[in-house]
């Protein structure tokens, strides 16, 4: 019952006993006088009791778990609900101040790494034109790989792209691996018809491609035999199931169990081998990704992964169907 309703009731049952303490002489008047001074004496308790739980909480302001602590213990049901009211919106503070922090971040470490790309791009121009001058079509197509994956990678767009973008980017990223790894990797998309839709939809920039350099150092490097990388894209009624595959060395259950941990709780969770090293190559943990897709789209959005020792990993990644960010 809430407080004002409370006071209501005491007031109005104050207010029916002391008619009879007027109008009614004997015993019936000094039964209700009784009554009424019992009824002040209680509320006078509870008021006292209601303010000096409010002053020592105004006074532990300053110290929220402290203060938090005082309202719970309470046996005022008003103090329970602010404390509860107070946690909720601390979480909520909390989540957003993350989330503010987080961009700021990317965006600096987005400029710390923009270090003259026009340079980089200009140099890499200049050696797929002399390439194509001395006829190797290998080195060209080398060059143009590079320069379109760092143009996408240190570009200065917006961090939010499509499903399109990223899986583009990943072809370059492959063509360059496969120059280093002597066309070692098969990389493919999966989807139906249907679901050709999706790519057109939202994701953070530089989610794929992380999980895909993963799969090739920790997965499928050491790997004899044919090594794939598979890109599944299945639409839900309100979600899109992005599954990245391979069919290399996986991880036994307690590897996968350190993996899982990390993605939740950012003990490097880069490491396909539940180690402390980060992701090979590029340095972005799963963590970060995992963090970044709850932070732009909410805690059901996320990664998942999933092994079996000696036939490989899958990492999947839950995303809503958005076409364009929603106004703050």
């Amino acid at each position: 019952m809430k407080l004002s309703e409370k006071l209501r009731i005491y007031f109005a049952v104050t207010g029916i006993c002391i008619l009879p303490v007027w109008f009614c002489p004997g015993v019936i008047g000094n039964t209700f006088g009784i009554f009424l001074i019992i009824l002040i004496i209680a509320g006078g308790v509870r008021g006292v009791r209601f303010a000096r739980t409010l002053e020592k909480s105004i006074d532990m302001m300053s110290d929220q778990q402290q203060f938090r602590r005082i309202l719970l213990s309470s046996r005022e049901p008003i103090f329970k609900l602010i404390a509860q009211r107070e946690a909720e919106l601390s979480d909520e503070i909390e989540k957003h101040y993350s989330a503010k922090v987080e961009d700021k971040q990317s965006k600096i470490n987005s400029l710390q790494s923009q270090i003259n790309p026009h340079f980089l791009y200009n140099t890499l121009e200049c050696i797929r034109s002399e390439a194509i001058c001395q006829g190797n079509k290998s080195i060209a197509n080398m060059a143009k790989s590079l320069a379109s994956f760092f143009r996408y990678s240190i570009s200065r767009r917006e961090n939010i792209v499509t499903i399109q973008d990223e899986l583009n980017n990943i072809q370059n990223y492959i063509m360059i691996q496969n120059y280093r790894f002597e066309d070692k990797f098969h990389f493919r998309v999966d989807m139906e018809e249907e679901d050709q839709k999706a790519l057109s939809c939202l994701i953070p920039k530089m989610t794929i491609q992380p999980i895909v350099e993963n799969a090739i150092f920790h997965g499928l490097e050491t790997k004899t035999g044919e090594s794939r990388v598979t890109v599944r894209i299945r639409m839900t009624q309100d979600k899109i199931i992005l599954t990245i595959s391979d069919n290399g060395v996986g991880m036994n259950e307690e590897k996968l169990k350190k993996l899982r941990y990390s993605l939740e709780h950012g003990n490097d969770s880069a490491s396909r081998a539940g180690d402390s090293g980060k992701a090979h190559g590029n340095g972005i943990a799963l963590y970060n990704i995992n963090q970044r897709l709850k932070l732009t789209f909410g805690d059901e959005y996320c990664l998942n992964a999933y092994s079996i020792e000696g036939e490989g990993t899958d990492v999947e990644i839950l995303l809503p169907i958005r076409r364009e960010m929603e106004q703050e």
